[in-house]
């Protein structure tokens, strides 16, 4: 097999390979998705930090924030992620790998940041700036490296290879979560007597440091196949205007996207969910955010494999018709259900949280490959666009209560539903 240099690489990274993606190797079909599989490992295991909602809400919530304030980070982590359409731009295909590589290297660092503003005696109005910015900027770099990480498994193995990887990373890779967010609980709830508050929550984000170090360093080894670069670059609004055109010409792409924003408006109401649990169970949020995520990521490690099973018997559209039903049947449960079974409501979340995975391999399933990148990347505005709705979750409780947010998220999850029935099931190449 002809391996061609496709551009600088790292060393010692594999090159690009010469071949069209029909003819990726079972070889590369196996080590893509392992690298893919343990990237998602660690990012699972530092999830309560990597995921910017519960933990970060009853943090600011014990700086003494208010719940439109507890609910920023996980806002602007969302709005974050308008970046992945100016980097599909600026990136070329033989430095898509390098994206994935950067972008978890200084998500490493950010973790670092926030760690040293928690360890050293500062204002906790810093804090509260630090956890905000660190959202932001997390948002930016881990957008980014979603998008090209399956972009570079989209590259590297067949549509039957990335079957397999989806359910194995988010079948088997939620219970490192688990893992993790009870360590989390352990720590917060004391556990180390040397670790008061607030060392607690800096020591959730040290462990986040190697985690995110670690995905740097399995991405430089994906295996991809050769696609071509564009000779010159068409400046950067003549390009948005190309992708979003291009985008706008398949009308289920559309309807996929209006579905995003929606899924993301309900799933936006986790840190709310979080907080509402000093009503619900009469219990401070930061006692029991590490049993929240364990939970979250318990159920999402079943729902990786049920939805996997279901993604092979019914195809690619009935994942995603399932974690919107999951996400808006959760902020049902909250509405009804008191005392400690209204704990399964981030199960149920964590679960429908998939939907994150699967509307985006629907994107990736029904575009070209050199338009990979680019639907991805105009899919993803949907994030920055819904990322105003963990603001409306906690200005509509400051205002008229927690119901009042619970019905916004179950109205948001309606209309998704409604759009996600009008795509082909199949998901059939479209564009």
């Amino acid at each position: 097999m002809k391996l061609t240099q496709g551009g600088k690489h790292p060393p010692d990274a594999p090159a690009e390979v010469s071949v069209p993606l029909s003819q990726v190797t079972p070889e590369m079909d196996r080590r893509n998705a392992i690298i893919f599989f343990v990237s998602y490992l660690l990012i699972y295991f530092a999830a309560p930090v990597v995921y910017v909602d519960v933990v970060q809400a009853a943090l600011c919530d014990r700086l003494g924030a208010s719940a439109t304030i507890a609910n920023l980070p996980s806002a602007a982590y969302f709005f974050g992620s308008f970046a992945p359409i100016f980097f599909s731009w600026l990136i070329p295909h033989r430095l898509e790998r390098a994206a994935v590589v950067w972008s978890n290297a200084i998500g490493s660092v950010l973790m670092a940041v926030v760690c040293a503003t928690l360890f050293f005696p500062l204002a906790n109005s810093i804090r509260i700036a630090a956890v905000v910015g660190q959202g932001l900027i997390l948002g930016l770099s881990g957008s980014v490296s979603q998008v090209f990480m399956l972009q570079c498994v989209g590259r590297g193995t067949t549509m039957e290879g990335r079957v397999r990887a989806w359910k194995l990373a988010y079948g088997l890779g939620p219970i490192a979560a688990v893992a993790g967010s009870l360590t989390a609980q352990f720590i917060l709830n004391r556990g180390l007597p040397f670790l008061p508050y607030p060392y607690d929550f800096a020591a959730l984000y040290f462990i986040g440091v190697p985690c995110l170090g670690g995905v740097a360093l399995l991405s430089r080894g994906y295996e991809l196949v050769l696609v071509e670069d564009e000779t010159g670059r068409a400046p950067f609004l003549r390009y948005l205007a190309g992708a979003v055109k291009s985008y706008l010409a398949v009308r289920p792409l559309v309807y996929l996207w209006f579905a995003y924003v929606l899924w993301y408006s309900t799933l936006m109401a986790m840190p709310n969910l979080s907080l509402y649990t000093r009503q619900a169970l009469k219990r401070d949020p930061a006692e029991l955010s590490g049993l929240m995520m364990a939970l979250r990521f318990g159920f999402k490690s079943l729902g990786g494999f049920a939805l996997g099973a279901l993604n092979l018997r019914r195809g690619i559209g009935a994942p995603i018709t399932t974690t919107i039903l999951l996400v808006g049947g959760a902020l049902v449960w909250a509405w009804f259900v008191p005392g400690y079974p209204y704990l399964l409501t981030f199960g149920m979340m964590g679960a429908g949280e998939l939907g994150g995975a699967y509307i985006p391999q629907y994107a990736l399933a029904v575009s070209p490959s050199e338009l990979g990148p680019s639907n991805l990347s105009i899919l993803t505005l949907a994030t920055p666009v819904a990322s105003i709705s963990p603001v409306l979750h906690g200005v509509l409780t400051d205002l008229f209560g927690f119901k009042a947010s619970f019905a916004f998220g179950i109205a948001t999850a309606l209309l998704a539903l409604w759009l996600v029935t009008r795509l082909p099931a199949d998901g059939k190449k479209l564009a």
